[in-house]
């Protein structure tokens, strides 16, 4: 593994309802990398994001190796992990992920005060500088409402405003797009892209069954099924020589979407089944 992972996962195991649903998986994220963690519905790819997170439930049994800058985390919830340890949090239901009885402005302005020791006037400024960043429109507004009065794409990128906000070395994303319409999809992912994973921000892990949104982002995969490691390579190398049945359903299916360039993962050549330099 690289020696300057932000996140390291060994031979991680998780149990729930008696069975075993994640089992010796292995991978890491380095900093200034983003990273996708790809697999079919049901085969632990949230439960591996909640392990991560240190948001798994009560009920679900946690063995192996959890490790971000280098703490060991996998049995700590996340609201008693030493700062350097948080992971900031992008889900896909940003609905659970905000309060709805508190505004925008609210909720944002606490971890510009706890993290960056900013008054609540320059932590309210430094809000709307993010969410001018985030490419939102009258962000003092925005501010003003609660999440109902978001729509989905404005709700999620307040989310990953929070995120960043929280000044983490390391931002998990799982299913970030999947309840958006096509074009707000794009700007979330332009978005990410943006503000993850260079030396001065944090590193990604994205979480997702969509290789095309992985191939928009990432630019290294790890692909699970059944709760298992079955392929862990560059996109570039997966997606000319898929080894696992599922890889090869992935590939098959994005060279299918289109007869030239895949609208949504620039530089892709469906014809070749390769991703061209940019």
């Amino acid at each position: 593994m690289s020696a300057n992972a932000v996140l390291r996962v060994n031979e991680l195991c998780i149990r729930a309802g008696g069975q075993t649903v994640v089992s010796d998986l292995c991978f890491h994220v380095a900093a200034g990398e983003r990273v996708c963690l790809l697999g079919p519905s049901g085969s632990g790819k949230s439960l591996t994001a909640g392990a991560i997170l240190g948001l798994s439930p009560q009920s679900v049994q946690i063995d192996g190796s959890v490790s971000i800058n280098g703490v060991e985390v996998a049995d700590i919830r996340a609201t008693r992990r030493p700062l350097p340890s948080r992971s900031g949090m992008v889900f896909q239901d940003t609905h659970s992920a905000l309060n709805p009885l508190v505004s925008v402005g609210a909720q944002l302005r606490e971890p510009f005060m706890r993290f960056h020791g900013l008054s609540r006037k320059g932590a309210l400024e430094a809000a709307v500088t993010l969410l001018r960043g985030m490419q939102m429109q009258h962000p003092e507004e925005i501010l003003k409402r609660s999440p109902a009065e978001l729509s989905g794409g404005q709700r999620q990128r307040v989310c990953m405003a929070l995120a960043l906000a929280c000044k983490p070395a390391l931002i998990v994303a799982d299913e970030p797009t999947t309840a958006l319409d096509v074009l707000t999809q794009e700007e979330v992912l332009t978005l990410l892209r943006e503000c993850t994973g260079t030396a001065d921000t944090p590193a990604l892990l994205f979480i997702s069954h969509d290789i095309g949104a992985a191939c928009r982002l990432c630019e290294r995969a790890v692909i699970i099924d059944e709760g298992r490691l079955v392929e862990s390579n560059t996109l570039t190398h997966i997606i000319a020589n898929p080894q696992h049945r599922f890889t090869r359903q992935l590939v098959h299916a994005l060279r299918d979407s289109a007869a030239g360039a895949v609208p949504w993962a620039p530089g892709f050549d469906a014809r070749e089944g390769q991703l061209c330099p940019a």
